[in-house]
């Protein structure tokens, strides 16, 4: 910040409203970037990230630029539009007028920034709630009369809150005037909370009044000018019994606890809900799954709520491998699916604190079915048992409800992709809990049942896709299983060369993102695959995973070259190696590539192929100059310890001079590239310089590169007998030194005397 004198605040305040858009915090359609930072003031080390160093850095130039000129400084904070500027801004006026007044100097030069700030209706945000009251705390020392704008922005702020809340909370079950109550109740606490941030000798006389009603009415606000984000006494749904206490009674006795409890609160606050003391339960089930054994007719007497929870608890019970009591788990999943979806229960609390209906459990216990047809090494269930899980599922979980709701949601800008989508669903989790039994045995009486139920679900019109990427994260079981079924179907599910349908392209690039190479899937899915490559970037993702689909096409067909499986022939290795773009291409070999760094050992078989594969793509650059970028991950295979020097170092040199964008990447091989100049240090030595010259001289890789291999490097050059690489080498270092690297021939000599080896390098 020193060097940049005038102009940091400048600065530094554009790179924090960069971080802020760059990392998603604030756009045109959002901006929640005030939560980062609950409190401004705060500039210790509990903000270790380069956001809150960005942070402090436009605080600690703010305030005393604001008591310089206050107009200028506000404006450049002001100008990116970012919220947590604002934050900043706020807080920094603020300062600077309390610095003033301590010092017993004029601060009324600053009211004006200061008025305009606490009238901006842009400063409504509770994430700014603690930087606006103790403006006009700071404010109301210097002049009271400013204050009147709070007003106005008060009225403002209450009408946007109605309006959101009457948008956004609004049960459609509940009566209209209700609602409306609730609405305004809930208005006026929020409303009761920013006059209580902001305190009664801040306020204009109205407000004041208003406070001073609304604490007589509501009580006083504690811990007003706590900031939101901040850890406080609470955080949520409360039990109002705890696991120790629950785990104290009889299965008899909890049951008729839970029954009998009533919640009389309003949501607000830390009163215990059925929400909290649901979540406890399913904690006590969770290792002690038994604490209702032998209670019948649960249905009967809990509400959905505990239902859902009891499910909740026995599923993670069951993950855990504990056993349950598998006739009454049957028992309730069977008269939860049963159920109407209209709970008999009057719901309490406020929202989220109770379920209105069986809809979450209905789910929770399709949820737990899942779980129940998996195939286990743990805990055994009794046959007799898994058959009844087996009807329950086929049978009593067919529901058109789950599927009209999930049917029914409309995909918005950031919705899930299909994968996620079908894990958050009930009717796509049922279609994978019917794919897990159904393969779980293949002679299984229950397996007709469980197909023919498959292939219903799979024949609805599935706009969303959810189901499509189970068929497609599921491929590797019908294979194993039922690879007949999956054969006669294939082209429908999954397409052909000729072309693929959104649908199949959810299920093929779903299939590709959740399996590894696989010699039989390869050549199931090599039509597919093929006509993956034509569509290109536009391909439907199932799964957003690392890879670009099109490049895990190229990265099973390196596979199946160098395990030996496929040639060059190979109809989906030669569609990808033509059709696909070179960046694409060069991403799937350096994929394979960096999977050899992270592999214990590589077989020398595998290893040469990759390494025949590699001078194949050298050569096909050299008579294709446009297709440069298809040797951008040859880094990896420096760094990957498989390859002897003699073979690696050369080719990083020809693929460096192919492409020098090489350089730019991210990875450290300054260790690599000093112990190879022992076995050859002319080439080395050409290696390093077109790295270090391809590159700023900022950054870790040329740290590592000029910490750790400069001086090993230039030393073994000039020790390797070749007189005109020996000039060469001194040159360099001569010419580095001249760039500011003082120490660099200090270095050099330490390594030629013997005072620094190889072994001494950083890792």
């Amino acid at each position: 910040m020193p060097a940049l004198g005038a102009d940091a605040l400048k600065a530094v305040a554009g790179w924090l409203a960069n971080f802020e858009k760059f990392s998603g915090h604030a756009g045109d359609e959002h901006d929640f970037s005030g939560m980062i930072r609950p409190s401004i003031r705060a500039g210790d080390n509990s903000y270790p990230r380069p956001e809150h160093a960005l942070v402090d850095a436009v605080r600690d130039l703010a305030i005393p630029a604001v008591l310089e000129d206050p107009e200028a400084t506000v404006k450049v904070l002001l100008r990116s539009g970012v919220q947590l500027l604002r934050k900043i801004a706020m807080f920094a006026v603020a300062e600077a007028i309390r610095q003033r007044a301590d010092a017993g100097a004029d601060a009324r030069y600053l009211l004006g920034v200061a008025e305009r700030l606490l009238g901006d209706e842009a400063s409504d945000d509770d994430h700014l709630r603690v930087e606006y009251a103790e403006l006009a705390q700071a404010v109301a020392t210097v002049d009271s009369s400013a204050l009147n704008v709070i007003n106005r922005f008060i009225d403002y702020a209450h009408a946007e809150d109605l309006k959101w809340m009457r948008e956004r909370l609004v049960d459609p079950d509940t009566p209209e005037k209700e609602a409306e109550v609730q609405i305004q109740e809930r208005a006026d606490r929020y409303k009761h909370h920013w006059l209580s941030a902001i305190g009664a000798d801040a306020l204009p006389p109205q407000l004041r009044t208003e406070l001073a009603e609304l604490d007589a009415r509501n009580g006083t606000v504690e811990g007003a000018l706590t900031p939101s984000g901040m850890v406080t006494s609470w955080t949520g749904p409360n039990p109002y019994s705890t696991q120790d206490e629950m785990a104290a009674m009889s299965p008899t006795e909890l049951v008729a606890h839970l029954a009998s409890w009533q919640d009389t609160g309003d949501g607000w606050g830390p009163e215990p809900s059925h929400e909290g003391q649901g979540r406890e339960l399913a904690g006590l089930l969770t290792t002690n799954p038994h604490a209702i054994a032998g209670v019948t007719d649960l249905i009967e007497q809990l509400r959905p709520t505990y239902l859902r929870a009891i499910l909740h608890g026995w599923e993670a019970a069951l993950k855990a491998d504990i056993e349950l009591d598998w006739s009454q788990v049957a028992e309730l999943i069977r008269d939860v699916l049963a159920h109407e979806d209209e709970s008999p229960f009057p719901v309490e609390g406020g929202t989220m604190d109770d379920d209105k209906d069986f809809r979450w459990a209905k789910s929770a216990a399709v949820g737990l079915l899942e779980e129940l047809v998996k195939k286990r090494d743990g805990v055994t269930i009794p046959d007799h048992s898994v058959a009844q899980f087996a009807k329950l599922l086929i049978d009593d979980a067919e529901d058109d409800e789950a599927w009209a709701e999930y049917d029914a949601y409309e995909v918005g800008e950031n919705s899930w992709d299909p994968l996620t989508m079908s894990l958050n669903w009930q009717w796509p989790n049922r279609l994978r809990a019917l794919i897990y039994l159904a393969t779980r045995s293949k002679q299984a009486p229950w397996k007709p049942g469980a197909m023919a139920a498959i292939e219903r679900e799979l024949a609805r019109d599935d706009r969303h896709g959810a189901g499509r990427a189970v068929l497609g994260e599921s491929t590797g079981r019908f294979l194993a299983d039922s690879p007949e079924w999956l054969k006669g179907h294939l082209e429908e599910f999954s397409g052909s060369e000729h072309g693929l349908s959104v649908q199949q392209q959810i299920v093929l690039t779903t299939a590709l993102a959740t399996h590894y190479y696989h010699r039989d899937l390869y050549d199931l899915l090599s039509g597919p695959m093929i006509a993956a490559i034509d569509i290109g970037d536009a391909i439907v993702r199932g799964w957003p995973s690392e890879s670009n689909p099109v490049q895990r096409v190229g990265e099973w067909a390196v596979d199946a070259l160098i395990y030996g499986h496929k040639t060059a022939s190979d109809p989906v290795v030669h569609a990808f190696f033509t059709t696909a773009d070179a960046k694409i291409r060069g991403d799937a070999l350096g994929a394979i590539a960096r999977s050899f760094f992270h592999a214990s050992h590589v077989d020398d078989e595998i290893r040469d192929r990759f390494g025949d594969l590699w001078d194949e793509r050298i050569q096909h650059v050299k008579d294709h100059p446009e297709d440069h970028e298809e040797l951008m991950g040859f880094y990896w295979i420096a760094k990957g310890d498989k390859f002897p020097v003699q073979w690696w170092l050369p080719r990083l040199r020809e693929a460096l001079e192919l492409e020098p964008a090489i350089a730019t990447e991210r990875y450290m091989i300054g260790k690599d590239l000093a112990q190879a100049s022992t076995v050859d240090p002319a080439t080395a030595f050409v290696v390093l310089k077109l790295l270090l010259d391809g590159r700023g001289a900022g950054g870790m890789v040329s740290y590592d590169l000029t910490r750790n291999a400069v001086p090993v490097v230039i030393a073994n050059a000039m020790t390797a007998g070749d007189t005109g690489l020996k000039s060469a080498a001194e040159a360099y270092m001569n010419d580095l030194g001249a760039k500011g690297n003082l120490e660099l021939e200090a270095e050099v000599k330490a390594v030629l005397d013997g005072a620094v080896t190889i072994a001494d390098i950083d890792d």
